[in-house]
């Protein structure tokens, strides 16, 4: 039978005036980064012919600053190199300082675009619903911003459960931006319509210096699944190509001299967090054919846009897909990027080949002076790290911005003592992989299967966003592994039903799933598997690929096709989410108990209590001598 799914966890109910100007200021940061030996500056190095272009007084050129995925890190990130030295990553304030420099720098000619899932991630915005985050993103004057799939999230406003507006909390968030959002692909099932949400529209048109910035909001196609689908069921997230082509046509018509896309859209490039000023003939390798940005950049005629701002996908994205610029600053704000576009007035059209992506630039309150940036992860001692300095970038020192800083004091105090809480300790390092066994995943569906005595648990491995590190484990650093509000939900399953769950969730499209209590065996990702129209729709879709070899009990057992069996899983998964609405559509109501025993955060909490130490040598969370996935090229 149903219960009612709680809403809130227990733990809280022209660039200038004269472009001749502009290449003079870059050819003169050009030689202090070039000279640059205190090591405090960022960057270190850039190749001054890459700048030289910027020399006719017909051109104009924009700056792009572009975040994404910023999941409410309003807090920097602290860590400890190998031999002790803490250092810190991200924060709102230093993101800020960047920001308020930028400004200053380069005027009206500069843009800031976000490219969605802002709220969504962190004990300091999801108490309040993502709130938080619309301030900071309020004070440092976002200029226009898409939504992402986990802008849903939250579903209804407050304590509303899901009686109330569905999406009352998205339209509470829009209302309260002061900047515009831009929505161009998100459509009304019944009325074929796009959807009408507050303080959104499909494109807007913005002024940067005297050029017309015409800006596209897209968000991915996989949104029906990667958030609550109680929340978009009546919504889909359809026909990008269309939406683009339409909207970049209109603002065409409106004046537009440069069109760009704000895409909550993701694809994976070869990435490279090192510094530097890329052009696309520094591109030596391109991005993956298959995914969802590049499949539609490859389809829009040439001309329908001149740049992409994207997101999602968490990747570090510095690139050209046919001839555009696609940006991408990872996640949670430790870096961002800026794209150059260069107008030619006389020719009345963008100079492609001036076009320059500047970045990543990492964001944080200290660097080291040798690394030339604040992640001492890799390093293991101070003379090849060198000592923390204040960054230096386009020859301004990077300091925290105080207004951003007082705007956040009261949020932080109000969540400093659950986020210290100490839930559990870590013996090591618990690591998680999506393309192979997963220490974390283990530990999650362990601690489900214990929580409601069930014979299996199953866990999606997008649902786990960070490992976690060896020593004491805050509840602010689990919160941080499990931002997502999901209620642990048990299914009573026949073999068959539990084996065409396992075959979808194990098709490849999002690495594989964990679990607790099972030993399966897959066909690794890099080798083809076969596929089945399991629908019956005529098509063969990505979920349909089936991997899953062979499925037993951890102790070897057979999993016989009509006995029943006891699985805990979570509610996302069990209402259709990371493709499981088929096998799960199988499945009666009166065999799902959506909420059994609270949320999966808390049940883990509660498990690392009980448990600690966890990943001890002589417990490990992955058992070679048992393993729980088993990896294979081929069927035998």
């Amino acid at each position: 039978m149903k219960k009612k799914i709680p809403h809130k966890s227990m733990y809280f109910k022209k660039l200038f005036p004269i472009p001749a100007l502009f290449l003079s200021v870059l050819l003169c940061l050009i030689f202090i980064f070039h000279g640059c030996s205190s090591g405090s500056k960022l960057p270190p190095n850039i190749n001054m012919s890459d700048l030289e272009p910027f020399k006719n007084d017909n051109l104009e050129t924009v700056v792009i600053m572009g975040i994404n995925d910023f999941h409410g890190a309003l807090s920097a990130r602290s860590y400890n190199t190998k031999d002790g030295i803490e250092f810190q990553m991200g924060g709102a304030d230093m993101l800020a300082g960047h920001i308020q420099n930028l400004r200053k720098e380069f005027g009206s000619r500069f843009l800031l675009l976000d490219a969605g899932d802002q709220w969504q991630g962190t004990i300091d915005s999801n108490s309040v619903e993502g709130a938080s985050v619309v301030d900071f993103f309020n004070t440092i004057e976002v200029d226009a911003a898409t939504i992402g799939n986990h802008e849903f999230d939250f579903g209804p406003v407050g304590e509303e459960g899901i009686k109330g507006d569905i999406r009352g909390n998205l339209k509470a968030r829009l209302k309260q931006a002061k900047y515009p959002y831009v929505a161009a692909n998100i459509w009304d099932k019944k009325t074929g319509e796009l959807i009408s949400l507050p303080n959104t529209s499909p494109h807007i048109l913005l002024k940067a210096g005297g050029l017309k910035i015409g800006i596209i909001g897209l968000t991915t196609e996989s949104t029906s699944t990667t958030t609550r689908t109680e929340y978009v069921k009546d919504l889909n997230f359809s026909r990008l190509n269309e939406s683009t082509q339409t909207q970049a046509k209109e603002l065409r018509e409106k004046g537009a001299h440069i069109v760009l896309l704000l895409a909550h859209v993701g694809l994976e490039c070869p990435s490279d967090y090192r510094y530097k000023v890329h052009t696309k003939k520094d591109q030596k390798r391109n991005c993956n054919p298959k995914e969802e940005l590049v499949q539609l950049i490859n389809k829009l005629p040439q001309g329908t846009i001149d740049g992409v701002v994207s997101g999602h996908s968490h990747q570090i994205i510095h690139h050209w897909v046919k001839d555009i610029p696609v940006i991408q600053a990872g996640a949670s704000g430790l870096y961002y990027n800026l794209l150059y576009l260069t107008y030619n007035w006389d020719q009345k059209k963008l100079v492609t080949n001036f076009s320059r992506i500047e970045g990543p630039v990492p964001v944080c309150k200290k660097i080291f002076k040798n690394l030339q940036h604040c992640n001492g992860k890799g390093t293991d001692s101070e003379e090849k790290r060198g000592a923390l300095v204040t960054p230096v970038f386009h020859n301004k020192k990077i300091i925290a911005d105080k207004k951003v800083t007082r705007l956040l004091k009261d949020s932080f105090e109000k969540t400093k003592e659950i986020k210290q809480k100490i839930v559990g300790v870590a013996a090591r390092k618990i690591k998680h992989h999506r393309e192979k066994e997963s220490e974390l995943a283990n530990l999650v569906a362990d601690a489900l299967r214990e929580k409601t005595n069930a014979d299996f648990a199953l866990v999606n491995p997008g649902g786990l966003r960070a490992p976690i590190d060896s020593g004491p484990i805050t509840y602010e650093e689990l919160f941080t592994t499990l931002p997502f509000d999901n209620a642990v939900s048990v299914l009573t399953v026949s073999g068959i039903e539990l084996k065409n769950i396992l075959k979808v969730a194990n098709c490849g499209a999002r690495g594989f799933f964990g679990t607790s209590g099972l030993k399966v065996k897959v066909i690794d990702l890099p080798y083809r598997a076969p596929a089945r129209d399991l629908n019956g729709d005529g098509k063969i879709s990505h979920w349909e690929v089936n991997r899953l070899l062979s499925v037993r009990t951890a102790n070897g057992k057979r999993i016989k096709n009509f006995k029943h069996y006891t699985l805990a899983t979570i509610d996302f998964l069990v209402n259709g989410g990371d493709d499981l609405g088929w096998p799960m559509s199988k499945i009666p109501q009166k065999r799902k108990v959506l909420n059994a025993a609270g949320f999966m955060r808390d049940v883990v909490a509660e498990y690392l209590n009980e448990k600690s130490p966890i990943n001890t040598p002589k417990n490990p969370l992955v058992k070679k001598s048992r393993p729980r996935l088993i990896l294979q090229k081929r069927y035998e």
